[in-house]
């Protein structure tokens, strides 16, 4: 029994100098002055004191009146060494996730075989669409169902006006369904100013009058978002998502798929 102590004893002496020695690359690693300074902390507040207690503690017992004094704040230190260890992995963590969704939302656009109908979705059980925020995408464009098929029912001759709706519905569904933080809403807000400018230009694109140019773009934007907020879970969400806002810069104000390539 003594030799299996005295060797988990030493095992337990290696691990936590391999573990000493790991939190001492801090200090020749850091790449900036905060990384320095936490690596002489622990240094000079955890390193070294650990090394006494395991290895020089019995030889140097003149130091116990020091050590008996020293150890609560060396438990605290230790304490709260683990927890800011922790929170910088969970923020890593965190910051991972919101670049994820980000570059999602940067990356879902609308197709020609959307614009074309191509993959048109059935009419969904409205109550069983409504029941929640994101409602019901069969075909799995991002474009909540009932939504896509109001803008075909509403446009059928114009791919370009459906074009412009269908980006900004699915800009205003993803927006609804992946934005968490301020980071998320920022990527939102600006793939939704393309959805807005795509539809200015194409009522420059296919009004002459200046009055429709001005009106039709609006109409459009309303049409859309009464579709899109039609439950109150669903207002309560995109209220919700209010909180989040900041100053933000415009996005690229293009449209997914552009103007020329449709002829109506």
């Amino acid at each position: 029994m003594n030799t299996f102590l005295q060797s988990a004893n030493k095992l337990g002496k290696i691990f936590i100098m391999f573990l000493l020695a790991y939190l001492l690359t801090g200090i020749f690693f850091a790449q900036n002055k905060v990384q320095l300074i936490i690596g002489l902390f622990v240094l000079i507040f955890i390193t070294l004191p650990t090394i006494y207690l395991l290895y020089f503690k019995k030889k140097f017992p003149q130091l116990n009146g020091v050590w008996k004094i020293y150890r609560i704040f060396y438990i605290i230190f230790i304490v709260a060494y683990v927890a800011f260890y922790f929170v910088g992995v969970w923020r890593a963590d965190q910051q991972n996730k919101t670049q994820a969704t980000i570059d999602f939302i940067n990356s879902k656009k609308i197709t020609m075989d959307d614009v074309m109908g191509k993959n048109l979705p059935p009419q969904p059980n409205q109550q069983l669409n409504d029941s929640t925020i994101a409602g019901i995408d069969a075909n799995n464009n991002y474009i909540r169902d009932d939504v896509e098929l109001a803008i075909f029912k509403e446009y059928p001759n114009s791919a370009k006006i459906r074009s412009a709706e269908l980006q900004y519905a699915q800009e205003i569904q993803i927006k609804l369904t992946s934005v968490y933080d301020t980071n998320t809403w920022l990527a939102a807000m600006k793939k939704i100013n393309n959805g807005i400018s795509c539809m200015v230009d194409s009522a420059f694109n296919k009004f002459a009058d200046t009055n429709s140019r001005i009106k039709q773009p609006q109409i459009w934007q309303g049409g859309i978002d009464t579709s899109q907020f039609n439950t109150r879970l669903r207002q309560e969400k995109i209220k919700k998502l209010e909180t989040y806002s900041s100053a933000y810069v415009t996005g690229s104000g293009v449209c997914d798929i552009p103007i020329s390539e449709m002829s109506d």
